[in-house]
């Protein structure tokens, strides 16, 4: 054992203490903060949340020039970079995302006219396609994406001057064509804002009028029978250039826009479509017009910029319409108009580029309206440190072994727990076989866990089964070790490296669990404890810095390939360092922090791996030098750091990593200084950090903004399809899985959605990997959303999934994602004869791919049956009775086939006394090894592959 290891140890034993910790995903305090800029200033465009959790900008106007040029916007890393080109340049346009994950871009105006010209952007190829034209040209028009996913187009400017078009338009993404909806009463609009009701109706409101005038008129579209009806008037005069706001409640909250004598509007309107009547709400901190609206996940409405007397305004405020009252925040950073606001899928709001004081911008901003805030929760039964923690498939949390403090002292310990995030409660669970600290503890594809290894324990290991709640034993690790590191592989096995045991082990192992044991995996480069090892998104796994053979930090990095089983040297860090952290980044890069360099040398520098360029880069310094801290992934693409030591003292900072902004924020304060706890991300989001080491008894806390958990409006996946192979596609059921109104009200052109996002995450902060939706439809009360197929490079292995609505976060479910290639073939088949029919019945495949379909053929004639997956039964019909037929099933998906061997002869035959019906079962066997070699020429016949089960 090192001697720095020891004294960690040492220290940790005299101040055994215990922390609950949650943090919310949104980390950074509340407010306004730089999002980056883009290329080419804009104002007037469109900004698209997309399937993939990027934001589409698209056209808009610098200058006075209209633009055809693109900006994608990562939330999760904070960049922008160029997207491809529209077909021609526009302005005052409109952009729906579709049902099936592709944006429909719409007319606008190309700086000499309106154009009716019409395109549509596909995130997953990156290219945008012209689509069929308008029957109009139109642009400052309204763009909505009905409940049957069709795309109302309504109003406009037309090609004559100012003119307000009365006509309206749909689009159908099925068939790409346009046919018309009708021409609105009175004299058109433009300008106005367009609403998708709660029935499925469509609200329009105000607007500038064929008259060149503000417009006071409601109109209402039934896209039943394509027909406008006239609604209550605004009842405190006309408006245009407002903003219009679905509410969850049903209800629209009209705010600000100009009015009468051309002057800027500091008012606020419900209208309630049940009554169609409108009665005021809250008046505005600010007058503005041309601004944008958000509706934020806790049902309040942001308003942001716009511009009274042609001045744009940095001013922002927040309407709750449950109390009709306008409270102001935080202004932005800049001035800007004619910008629009998207609520992200985090429940941040993304402001991008505007006109400002100087003119166009390519800045962007979000904002957060959430704050940390500490709440209690369940205490542990015990105070313990270095222990390991691991979210189970059910959504608790397992503790295990650790320091645990007993009658005055500290000592490895057994005991294991259960922590409930519903009720925020620990429970006893089933004892481990030996007590151990400084373990490794690794979720297993199949959701047991494996426990290796630990300093009273160096060798031993078990598996624990979250079902059944018991421990099992497993073989013993070739080489003892202790503060090792255990990557689960692509595979399925573990990879265990590095750690000590009288001196640092060099020697890597495997643990295979489909053979329950070990295998040699070769030699790290350079032995060392204390390290980190990350599993990257090419399936490599890299380990660096680290306790060296010097007992001082290493800068050493070494990268295991499982597909040769070697090691390979890689680029050494910037710094030396040991007992710091490494956090995959949603990128893929790894962002290495803090440490302890040797001596007195507590670090907080940070640096980050780039794998597509093999080098490290220089990052923001942590604001706090610190060692044996928690880092954790944050589902909003941040990285959330807490305590850790530093001079001998335990830290009680938090802080956040940013790849957006480069830089780390303040998180919070814990109430005591602590290390040697573990950070789990739950499956609501939050983050679970438990026990470590402090002078004090200290409670257990929950640490975080307000939850949303208790939000009616978020998502709840009841049923997921898993395991899905790599080439396949996610179905999931759920309640809540579209919004109940519009994410985001935007600007006037542009139309607000409520389809929602999933994301798979693999288990313990891996790698993530987006799945736009195919389709969303109800289903029994429930809505059923089909993914388009995961994406080429997807690592098999388990994930977690989790479906982002209006802002809002579902729990996350565990998928499991099987490599692709053909199934494995279908066991234990039996037949039962019928008259002039066989039913054959078989037994699911075990492991592998899993099957699509299964297809029953009998020989000789060649009849067959298939059936979906997971039916395993169908019955060939059309046979001659008296004659003896075998049959063979065969499994099948994307990946190829697979077929069990044929049975052996079956003779169809009337029921006794003369009825249709089937004779007495009878269970066939399978044919011997030269049965099946005697049919093997009509297998090919029939163009069925045999493959005999392992």
């Amino acid at each position: 054992m090192s001697s720095s290891l020891w004294n960690a140890m040492a220290r940790h034993a005299l101040h055994a203490a215990v922390l609950c910790l949650g943090v919310a995903t949104t980390a950074q305090a509340a407010g306004w903060h730089p999002a980056g800029s883009f290329g080419g200033e804009r104002a007037s465009h469109t900004t698209t949340q997309l399937g993939d959790g990027r934001v589409l900008v698209a056209g808009g106007q610098s200058g006075g020039t209209p633009l055809a040029t693109t900006q994608l916007y990562d939330p999760a890393t904070g960049r922008w970079s160029g997207g491809p080109a529209l077909p021609g340049p526009r302005v005052d346009h409109s952009a729906t995302p579709l049902a099936d994950g592709t944006v429909l871009l719409v007319g606008g105006h190309t700086g000499s006219a309106s154009t009716s010209a019409a395109a549509t952007f596909d995130p997953r190829t990156g290219a945008v396609t012209p689509a069929e034209a308008m029957n109009l040209r139109r642009s400052r028009h309204t763009a909505t994406l009905l409940h049957d996913g069709r795309v109302l187009v309504a109003g406009g400017q037309g090609t004559a001057g100012q003119e307000a078009l009365r006509s309206a338009e749909v689009y159908d993404p099925a068939t790409r064509t346009w046919e018309s909806a009708g021409s609105m009463p009175g004299m058109g609009k433009r300008q106005h804002t367009a609403t998708l009701l709660a029935t499925g109706r469509v609200l329009l409101v105000g607007g500038l009028d064929n008259g060149i005038s503000a417009d006071a008129a409601v109109l209402v579209w039934n896209p039943t029978d394509a027909t406008w009806t006239v609604a209550a008037p605004l009842p405190d005069g006309p408006r245009l250039d407002h903003t219009a706001t679905l509410l969850p409640d049903g209800r629209v909250l009209v705010a600000g826009g100009r009015g009468s004598g051309n002057v800027a509007v500091g008012t606020t309107q419900l209208y309630d479509p049940a009554s169609n009547t409108w009665s005021a709400c809250a008046v505005l901190q600010a007058a503005r017009e041309r601004h944008a609206a958000a509706l934020l996940p806790g049902g309040r409405v942001l308003l942001v910029g716009g511009e009274a007397g042609n001045t744009p305004l940095a001013a922002s405020e927040v309407v709750d319409p449950g109390t009709c009252n306008a409270s102001s925040l935080p202004p932005m950073a800049q001035a800007r108009t004619r910008s629009g606001a998207l609520l992200l899928h985090t429940g941040e709001v993304l402001v991008a580029g505007g006109d400002g004081t100087p003119g166009p911008l390519a800045s962007a901003e979000r904002f957060s309206a959430d704050a940390l805030v500490p709440e209690v929760t369940g205490a542990l039964p015990a105070l313990r440190q270095d222990h390991r923690a691991t979210l189970l498939r059910d959504g608790s949390v397992l503790v295990t072994g650790g320091l645990v403090a007993s009658g005055g002292s500290a000592a490895p310990g057994n005991s294991t727990l259960r922590y409930d995030a519903g009720t925020g409660q620990w429970q006893g669970a089933a004892p481990m076989a030996r007590a151990r600290s400084y373990h490794s503890q690794t979720l297993l594809a199949d959701g047991r866990v494996l426990v290796a290894g630990g300093s009273s324990v160096p060798a031993s290991a078990e598996l624990y089964d979250s079902a059944t709640q018991q421990w099992s034993a497993v073989p013993d690790l070739a080489h003892g070790r202790w503060a090792h590191t255990a990557t689960l592989l692509p595979s399925g096995s573990v990879l265990v490296a590095g750690g000590a045991n009288g001196g640092n082990v060099a020697q890597a192992e495997r643990y295979d669990p489909a053979a329950n044991a070990w295998q040699a995996a070769g030699a790290l480069l350079v032995p060392r404890n204390g390290h980190t090892a990350t599993l990257l998104a090419d399936g490599r796994v890299m380990v660096a810095g680290g306790n060296a053979l010097t007992s001082q930090g290493t800068a050493s990095v070494e990268f295991y390939n499982p597909a040769t089983a070697t090691w390979t040297a890689g680029p050494a860090m910037q710094q030396a360092r040991n007992q710091h952290s490494a956090t995959l980044l949603a990128d893929g890069r790894v962002l290495v922090a803090g440490g302890h360099a040797g001596g007195a040398g507590y670090l907080a520098s940070a640096e980050i791996y780039d794998p597509a360029t093999n080098a490290w880069h220089s990052a923001a310094s942590l604001q706090q030098a610190r060692n044996l801290h928690t880092a954790t992934l944050l589902p909003d693409g941040r990285v959330l750091v807490t305590g850790g030591g530093y001079n001998g003292a335990n830290l009680s900072s938090a802080e956040v990593y940013d790849p957006e902004s480069g830089a780390w924020q303040t998180a919070g304060t814990m109430p005591q200084g602590r290390g040697g706890h573990t950070a789990t991300l739950l499956a609501n989001g939050r983050v679970l950090v438990a026990g470590g080491l402090n002078s004090n008894s200290t409670p257990a806390l929950l640490y975080g903004p307000a939850s949303d958990a208790g939000n009616a409006r978020r998502p709840r996946i009841t049923s997921s399809s898993t395991p899905v192979a790599t080439s396949g596609a996610l179905e999931l059921s759920g309640l809540h899985l579209v919004g109940a109104s519009e994410a985001s009200g935007g600007a006037t052109s542009q139309s607000a959605t409520r389809l929602p996002l999933v994301r798979l995450q693999g288990e313990g902060n891996g790698a993530v990997v987006w799945l736009p939706i195919a389709s969303a439809v109800p289903s029994g009360g429930h809505t059923l959303v089909t993914t388009h197929p995961l994406p080429p490079g997807t690592a098999p292995g388990p994930y977690r999934a989790t479906v982002y609505v209006s802002g809002m976060a579902s729990d996350s479910v565990p998928v499991r994602v099987l490599a692709a290639g053909a199934p494995n073939a279908p066991t234990g088949v039996t037949a039962t004869p019928g008259n002039a029919q066989v039913t054959v019945s078989w037994q699911a495949p075990a492991g592998g791919t899993p099957p699509a379909s299964y297809t029953v053929t009998a020989q000789p004639g060649g009849a067959s049956c298939t059936v979906q997956a997971p039916t395993t039964s169908c019955t060939v019909t059309g046979l001659t009775n008296g004659t003896a037929y075998t049959f063979t099933v065969t499994a099948n998906n994307a990946g190829g086939s697979a077929s069990a061997p044929p049975t052996g002869g079956v003779t169809p035959a009337p029921a006794p006394g003369g009825g249709g019906g089937p004779g007495g079962v009878q269970g066939i066997p399978t044919l011997s090894d030269w049965g099946v070699l005697v049919l093997a020429a009509l297998m090919l016949v029939a163009g069925v592959r045999m493959r005999r089960p392992v």
